[in-house]
């Protein structure tokens, strides 16, 4: 009887202790997600680019601290103007893409991040790589649609795409904007499945919503 004690006093302690880090695991990350909005300084980028990275080495069988670090690396880079700084930030990211879709590898959010990536090389210098990072978004978009047809993710790169792509190469703001909405409409009733999972770009489609309309 008392070793039955012994035993249960041992698994109450262990699971409490677990919940206990698992609460401080949520927390660290909450506070870093909520400074990558999309008019965040590259001071509050930075910063929660660096928490991600020190979450993600103590959490190592998360995928979610790889998946933000690799996204908040990409705010950067597409905040950066000098070509050779947005490929090093660009790096970065893709060093924790790869290690969030080693554990997650048919996960439509983390294809999304790679399409959300392959667009943001393709600032560095649109013309010369177009061919080889527009297939890669395009495909990555294609792949997460198919996988979950209600993310709107999705729909906003597209239209955020369409956005920046010139008229006579099939572009503009008319072109985008009913995809954009159709990203809207998305968001309205996406529910993330928890407080630390991808739930960015509501505030980027109304901004880009706002521009179609010229306001």
């Amino acid at each position: 009887m008392k070793r039955i004690l012994l035993s249960l006093i041992f698994t109450v302690g262990a699971l409490m202790q677990a919940q206990a880090q698992n609460e401080k695991y949520v927390r660290a990350m909450e506070g870093a997600i909520g400074k990558l909005r999309y008019t965040a300084s590259k001071e509050d980028l930075q910063e929660a680019a660096n928490q991600f990275e020190r979450i993600s080495a103590v959490e190592t069988s998360e995928w979610l601290p790889n998946y933000w670090a690799a996204y908040a690396y990409a705010m950067l880079a597409f905040n950066q103007t000098e070509a050779g700084q947005k490929d090093a930030l660009l790096d970065k990211a893709d060093n924790f893409y790869r290690k969030a879709v080693a554990q997650q590898p048919d996960n439509d959010e983390l294809m999304v991040l790679q399409a959300y990536l392959a667009q943001t090389r393709m600032t560095v210098d649109p013309q010369n790589r177009w061919q080889q990072y527009g297939g890669i978004a395009q495909t990555a978009l294609a792949s997460a649609q198919k996988k979950n047809p209600d993310n709107p993710r999705t729909f906003l790169l597209r239209g955020q795409s369409l956005f920046f792509t010139p008229e006579q190469f099939g572009g503009g703001k008319a072109v985008a904007k009913p995809v954009l909405q159709q990203s809207a409409e998305k968001f309205a009733t996406f529910k993330p499945i928890s407080s630390i999972y991808p739930n960015w770009g509501s505030d980027t489609a109304k901004y880009f919503l706002s521009q179609c309309d010229g306001k």
